[in-house]
């Protein structure tokens, strides 16, 4: 009898798994549509990765990734995710909104999962966050624009800027929410916005070298696309000496003036508890997107220094944190 109550017991020790999870012997298919390119994917996406097998999906046991890059180009996007689709995957990762909002055009019944994204009721993703009621749920970046905020800050330490660079991703529905969002704050600090698009990485330096034949006094940027460039951004930027700010803490560390925004790792690791229930099988329209609920202010003062900016003494007491 003790014989058969340890076999029992050792059954239902390997039937739940380790750490009390449940077994999960069932390979499960998640596509993976990232907007950018594999290497910066790669290193961005990497909390997602990480929070997954922390929950027990190990890659190549019982889950396989079928990622998808596109490599910058938004137009790429539709036909990405067609392709994944009519792979018939169990649920599809698109972490921003051009991704989700692609995803969703292409499936109404396949779940699809977001980690950044901006006003999914406006772009149709969701009915609404608590209730989503489709196949989207997701994670907010933000529940309204920062921009009015960044440019409050902006105007802090530039006391004497006039002129606000704008770049603009044009398929990019956070794009259109904060310039819109800008205008008021803009007009009230006495700001004139100069925009300027970026549609892919070859159009960067020419939408770059107007602002400076503009001669704006900063730059502002909140676009997935712009992040993914913020490497290439920050060297013309800081080479022509015009200081720039956004909304990722990772552009202060590229060499951004400062940064206003969520954490963008928590997102993704939140994104990924998001994903481990639909697949354990809630809903996607029983899970309410999530909202962040803290705001980080990252300054850089190296890079601050370098332009010849002082940072106010009420921006250092303010942030989280200073790169030095």
């Amino acid at each position: 009898m003790n014989r058969r109550i340890s076999v029992l017991g050792l059954f239902g020790a390997i039937s739940t798994g380790l750490l009390g999870q449940p077994a999960r012997a069932e390979m499960r298919r998640v596509a993976v549509l990232a907007p950018s390119t594999k290497s910066r994917e790669e290193v961005t996406l990497n909390p997602f990765f990480e929070e997954m097998r922390r929950l027990g999906w190990v890659e190549g046991q019982n889950v396989h990734y079928d990622r998808a890059y596109g490599d910058d180009l938004s137009t790429s996007l539709p036909f990405l995710a067609s392709e994944l689709v009519a792979r018939n995957p169990d649920l599809i990762f698109a972490p921003p909104s051009p991704a989700a909002v692609a995803a969703k055009r292409t499936t109404r019944t396949i779940p699809i999962v977001f980690a950044t994204g901006t006003d999914p009721v406006g772009t149709g993703l969701v009915a609404s966050l608590a209730k989503p009621g489709g196949n989207v749920t997701g994670v907010l970046s933000v529940a309204e624009s920062l921009a009015p905020k960044l440019i409050q800050m902006l105007r802090e330490v530039l006391p004497g800027a006039k002129r606000l660079g704008v770049l603009n991703e044009p398929t990019d529905p956070r794009a259109r929410i904060d310039i819109a969002a800008m205008a008021t704050p803009a007009r009230v600090f006495g700001f004139t916005l100069v925009l300027a698009d970026v549609a892919n990485p070859a159009t960067l330096n020419t939408a770059l070298s107007r602002l400076v034949e503009q001669r704006v006094d900063a730059i502002v940027t909140s676009t997935s696309l712009i992040f993914n460039l913020r490497v290439p951004l920050l060297e013309f930027a800081n080479a022509h000496r015009v200081p720039v700010a956004g909304h990722r803490s990772e552009l202060a560390e590229a060499g951004a003036i400062f940064t206003y925004g969520s954490n963008l790792n928590e997102q993704l690791r939140r994104a990924a508890q998001l994903v481990d229930k639909v697949l354990n099988g809630t809903a996607p329209s029983e899970i309410p997107v999530e909202q962040p609920t803290k705001f980080e202010l990252v300054v850089n003062l190296k890079a601050s220094s370098l332009l010849g900016v002082k940072i106010p003494q009420g921006i250092m007491l303010r942030a989280d944190r200073v790169i030095e």
